[in-house]
């Protein structure tokens, strides 16, 4: 276990960060330490620190099951960041809400004994599901969670403005729509690896508009979120950019200097085909396809998020445009291809 040495900063705020070790958490661990935070992360023994090495933080063991582990490591913290969730766009309703929902129940319950006095809940833009609407959607738009995770994800946010009203805890949640960007192992690579292999296609014309976060992002709103006074009880949408799925694979296949896919497919043909490979996956009990349903929704649909609310209340401001996000994020893959961390 390393421990944190502190910085020079106008408070000194120790922030325990679930999930830290992933895409997006690890992320957020580097935006704390870099604000002069206290950093602990809670991880799992079997948990690939490779993102975290050379950083001085402090590291405990355990999950969102073991109710110990999350009540030793909420002692002494001013504000939790829970980015742990599943790590993939296909699974069991069963996998899905006993990571997301129960695990955040575990966690609050967690904070309560120990008095943490803020929380802040990495959602997402799936409790909105995917309306048939070209209007940036607002924070209070109704709300219909696409199945399983959003659902999830949206009980979890029902219960987080239960927990602060009853326990007089500042909470907040953070919701994006599709997140890559440096350190994406799920949307990234499929992309590259279908680009490369001259195996993608766009979904109908591909003009749809969509709203994108660069993990880099997500992480410093986050911070915000944390930081914010008076604002309990308050949920946020973010995002980068926004651009048509035409477009960002387009940049790829630039980038990557392969040619851009020329096939065009029904959003109904690519949807049966994506339910056709998720049970060949089922059937062979192999996890992570890499075509699913969700992800046909994700760039077949036009989904736009309006951040007007963040920027206002938390003076978030974008720092990646696609370009240089799809710049860095190529990169990175490309580096980790070399290391073999992917």
């Amino acid at each position: 276990m390393v421990f944190l040495v502190f910085r020079p900063f106008i408070f000194s705020m120790r922030a325990l960060v679930m999930g830290g070790t992933g895409f997006i958490g690890s992320h957020l661990v580097d935006e704390l330490l870099q604000q002069g935070y206290a950093v602990r992360v809670l991880r799992r023994a079997t948990s690939n620190m490779t993102f975290l090495e050379g950083k001085t933080l402090e590291t405990t063991i355990g999950d969102l099951t073991d109710i110990r582990s999350l009540k030793h490591a909420c002692r002494d913290i001013d504000v939790v960041f829970h980015v742990a969730a599943l790590p993939r766009d296909w699974g069991s309703r069963k996998e899905f809400f006993e990571v997301n929902l129960y695990g955040t129940k575990n966690l609050l319950d967690s904070c309560v004994e120990n008095k943490v006095p803020r929380f802040v809940f990495m959602s997402s833009a799936a409790v909105y599901g995917f309306p048939k609407t070209t209007q940036p959607i607002g924070e209070d738009f109704p709300k219909r969670p696409t199945p399983k995770y959003g659902e999830s994800k949206y009980r979890a946010e029902l219960l987080l403005w239960e927990y602060g009203m009853n326990y007089n805890m500042e909470v907040s949640a953070i919701r994006s729509p599709l997140v890559t960007g440096p350190r994406d192992t799920l949307i990234a690579p499929f992309l590259i690896k279908a680009l490369q292999q001259k195996q993608l296609f766009y979904i109908g014309t591909g003009d749809q508009k969509i709203s994108i976060s660069d993990g880099r992002d997500v992480a410093r709103c986050l911070r915000l979120a944390g930081e914010a006074s008076n604002k309990s009880g308050q949920a946020y949408n973010v995002k980068s950019y926004d651009c048509t799925p035409k477009l960002l694979i387009e940049k790829f296949a630039e980038l990557l200097h392969v040619p851009a896919p020329t096939t065009h497919r029904s959003y109904l043909q690519t949807y049966l085909l994506a339910r056709m490979v998720e049970d060949i996956w089922t059937l062979r009990g192999r996890e992570n396809p890499p075509l699913t349903r969700h992800k046909v929704k994700v760039l077949g649909h036009t989904r736009l998020l309006d951040i007007r609310k963040a920027a206002q209340q938390l003076r978030y401001i974008p720092q990646y445009a696609y370009e240089s996000s799809i710049k860095d994020t190529i990169a990175w893959y490309t580096q980790s291809v070399a290391s073999a961390l992917i």
